[in-house]
């Protein structure tokens, strides 16, 4: 009985030993979690709206939230600008203004201006009023939040500022033209390791946007059961007109050696294209001990000629 008090009475000790390493812990991680926390940080969500077909003569709502997820309270500043993109690998500009950017002068919203304390929130409302002579075709914008501090300690005030930003795109009812070519459609033959690539360029020659699919099919080289594929979820690019997009979508899962067909199909309005390839993923390694192997051979055979030649 003695024994059994005595193990009771340790077990009761291990216990709260435990739960005291467990609070630790968890306040511990408390701390550090609040510690992490940057000086100052801006969130916005969502990031997006996609307003799809807009009439012209009609107005448009919709809200988003504005986060102070940092440690220290700041103002913040609504204002609107042209969104637009660079290059073929989509760089975006908030400051070009074409045809397609005109939106940024139908918005406003309810305060274009505030005060958010650390870790408060508030919700933004937005309004759309398209024009009633408003050109058909796509159009993008971005209403941009930028943050503001004023540091008191110095005599001058130093201002910290971050933006971020919240776009707002669709395209205008009427004339449209969808239109696109598929410039690109790659797939390597020879890969020295994972994963597996294939690459896309489009171009959108209308003048809406739209969204190109890309779906990826992988199948071992004698037989037609798919190892790999996204064709239920394929890949989606937005793509505005007069723009070219690449792309690329990866096999992650590709083991380190193996021989596949791996097909790419694009779809862009009724534009669509697939290319298939024998694709070999072979590491270096492997390679260099193949080609070794090859040379021992050759070296080997050579030798045995000249071994015959010289016997007789």
């Amino acid at each position: 009985m003695k024994r059994i008090k005595e193990f009771c009475q340790c077990l009761k000790i291990g216990v709260v030993a435990l739960s005291v390493a467990i609070a630790n812990m968890t306040v511990g991680g408390a701390v550090m979690a609040a510690e992490d926390a940057p000086e100052y940080r801006l969130a916005i969500t969502p990031t997006q709206k996609d307003l799809n077909t807009i009439k012209p003569g009609q107005t448009y709502t919709g809200e988003f939230e504005i986060r102070n997820t940092g440690k220290h309270d700041f103002r913040y500043e609504i204002s609107f600008s042209p969104y637009s993109v660079e290059t073929e690998t989509y760089e975006p500009d908030y400051e070009k203004e074409t045809k397609y950017t005109d939106i940024a002068k139908w918005i406003t919203v309810d305060a274009e201006e505030g005060f958010l304390k650390a870790g408060e929130n508030v919700t933004l409302k937005y309004k759309v009023d398209v024009p009633e002579n408003a050109h058909a075709g796509a159009q993008a914008a971005t209403i941009m939040v930028t943050m503001t501090n004023d540091n008191e300690a110095n005599d001058t005030a130093v201002q910290t500022v971050r933006q971020l930003g919240y776009l707002v795109y669709g395209n205008v009812d009427g004339e449209t033209v969808k239109t696109a070519e598929i410039l690109e459609n790659k797939i390597p033959s020879f890969l020295f390791k994972p994963p597996v690539q294939a690459t896309s360029l489009v171009e959108n020659t209308g003048n809406i946007y739209t969204v190109a699919k890309y779906s990826v099919q992988v199948f071992p080289l004698f037989g037609d059961e798919e190892i790999y594929t996204n064709e239920e979820n394929p890949d989606g690019n937005i793509i505005f007109p007069e723009t070219r997009r690449y792309n690329t979508v990866s096999w992650d899962g590709a083991p380190q050696l193996g021989i596949f067909r791996v097909r790419q199909t694009i779809e862009i309005f009724d534009e669509k294209s697939v290319e298939e390839k024998i694709v070999f993923l072979c590491p270096i390694w492997f390679l260099f001990i193949v080609l070794l192997l090859i040379f021992f051979m050759i070296f080997w055979i050579i030798s045995r000629i000249v071994k015959r030649r010289n016997e007789k």
